[in-house]
Parts: C-alpha cells; structure tokens; sequence
C-alpha cells in the first residue's frame, strides 16, 4: 500500500499529553491528511483532528457532510449509519499511525467491526454534523516499539448527544509479511472476472446501479425472507475502490450486507440500528462470492438480518445486522 504524505513526529504511547492539548476543543476546519486514513481523494476524508487524553486514550474529530457521493442521507431522513463505520475505520489508521508510530505502509486489517447507533442523534440538520469520536485502546500488542494489534473500544458523539458506539479489533503486519500471508494474492490482479449485473437500484438502496454490489440470483426464484446475490465488484466506484486494494475491501462487504436487509426487509427504506461484523478470512477478488441472508423478527418485534459472504465454498465474511423503517426511526414522519 503507497502513500503520499510523511507522518509527523508524534510522542511515545507511554509519554502522557500536555495539559494544553487535552484541555483544547477539536477541530472540525481541514481534514485530516489523506494518507493517515488510507485514502487518496479529499472528499473521501471524514476525519478532521486528534488528541491524546492518555496512554492510550484518544480524541479524533470527524465532519459528516449532508450529502455524500456515496454514503448520502437515508430516506433524506438521517445521516447514513455507515458513516460512523467509515469514521471509526479511518480512525483506527489514523491513531495507528499518529499515536503508535505505525508507518503508513503497514498494512492494517480488520478482524471485527461492531457498531450501534441511535436514530435520533442521526437526523440530518441544517449543517454538516461536526462528530466526536472517545477512543479507548485495549489489548495494545507491540512488537519491539511497533503497533502489531489492539482493539478500540469507541463513543460517538454529536454535540451532547450520545450518536453510537462501536468496537474494532484490528491487526496490523509487516509488508514483508502481508507478502508472505498473501502469496500469490498479495498483487493487484490485471483484471476481473465478469461482474453480474446489478440488482435494480431502488431494491437495495441505491439510486443508480454503478452503487449496486448485488446481482441478480443465480436461479431467479425468491423465497420469502431469504436471498443469496452474487457479489459485484466494481473497481471504477470512486468511494469503495478509492485506491487499488488486492482483496474485496471490509467497506464493500459492509454495503453488501446493508443491500441484502434492505432487500429482504424493504421496499421502504430502511434505517440500520446495529452491525456486527466479522472477517474471518480475506474476500479475493477472482473468485466469486455469494451473499446469503435470512430475515427474522426478534422478541420485541425488531428486524435482524443475517449475512454470510461465502467463497470457494465456505464463510468469509458474517454480519449481524438490526433495522427498522426509515420513517418510523425515532419517531418521524
């Protein structure tokens, strides 16, 4: 992975921050630098500033725009939950690099992403939504005085509103490594196999089909409350293929199991509460994988959706996920 920016100079974990940096409000004017976050457009950065508040505590600011390319409002409702996802991504780069020294070729892999959100603090409003994300760090591995993996335990804010809450375990290797773990995988490839075509946009989601990431099912029959899409992958779409990867990014498989909900649990628009994601093993981009979901009804009358990304014959990918009609979501409409 190339990047263009040089990281600054930043203290050792252990060295505790001025009284001055910890007392200043964050700042939500500039973006951060591009290559802290592992994006190369300036649109795709959400996040705007950092503090440390201990060893292993953390502030970072990030601005939600009204409507974004991509993650845009839903139902034009609420900011779109996966926003906070992308937020607590690029966050976990970010203190990587900035707080643990990380250098920025190192690649940084997620093994679980959990996220739960309140419907109400997600509203959109008359201005961008300036959000403040409370990291705490546990199970910080260090080889020598490298950052090898740690899970972020995090608290979304929005002004005095409580926004979410999110938990990411995250590992981090060598180049040299990854090389090695990759094998033959470890190159972009020349070229795709065949995509699907998209499922019809407004089923999913979507609005246009070039941000569909389901085709249609392979036998053309749909039981009730179930499904199973081929994935699509598109590596012309500006947000998920920001920058050459060599495997399916965690933010696809994401959008893919937010696509299958709303799939089985539309056709009104619907608002995630909560995911939980797991990725067990990398998602190759030559090889096809099926998504397969299952709608039930929880207890207390609620929505859950399970997703399995599946490839070469076992799971790569699972998510949890909880939703609910966009219009009904806090009360509105």
């Amino acid at each position: 992975m190339s990047v263009d920016v040089s990281l600054p100079s930043t203290p050792a974990p252990s060295t505790p921050p001025p009284a001055d940096e910890r007392l200043r409000p964050l700042s939500f004017d500039r973006t951060a630098p591009r290559g802290l976050v592992h994006r190369r457009a300036v649109g795709e950065v959400l996040l705007t500033d950092w503090i440390r508040l201990g060893p292993h505590r953390f502030q970072v600011g990030a601005q939600w725009p009204r409507g974004h390319a991509f993650y845009g409002p839903v139902d034009e409702l609420w900011h779109d939950p996966l926003l906070a996802a992308e937020s607590v991504r690029q966050s976990s780069s970010l203190v990587g690099h900035v707080f643990y020294d990380l250098p920025c070729d190192h690649p940084t892999l997620m093994t679980e992403l959990d996220i739960e959100v309140s419907p109400d603090a997600l509203r959109l409003g008359d201005r961008p939504a300036d959000t403040v994300l409370h990291i705490d760090c546990a199970g910080v591995t260090l080889q020598g005085a490298r950052l090898t993996g740690m899970t972020m335990d995090v608290a979304l804010t929005r002004g005095a509103a409580r926004l979410g809450r999110a938990r990411m375990t995250l590992n981090c290797l060598r180049p040299s490594v990854y090389r090695r773990l990759r094998g033959v995988h470890a190159q972009v490839p020349e070229r795709l196999p065949e995509q699907p075509a998209p499922l019809p946009p407004r089923e999913v989601g979507r609005a246009v089909g070039s941000d569909v990431v389901l085709g249609p099912p392979a036998d053309g029959r749909a039981e009730p409350g179930r499904g199973a899409w081929p994935l699509r992958i598109n590596w012309s779409h500006p947000t998920l293929f920001d920058h050459p990867t060599d495997h399916v990014p965690g933010m696809l498989l994401l959008e893919a199991a937010r696509q299958a909900a709303q799939r089985l649990a539309g056709p009104e628009p619907v608002l995630v509460d909560s995911m939980q994601n797991r990725f067990l093993r990398y998602v190759e981009l030559d090889s096809p994988v099926l998504v397969r979901a299952r709608l039930t009804t929880t207890g207390d009358g609620g929505r859950q959706v399970r997703v399995t990304a599946e490839q070469d014959g076992s799971a790569a990918y699972t998510c949890v996920l909880t939703v609910q009609r966009a219009r009904a979501a806090g009360g509105a409409g």
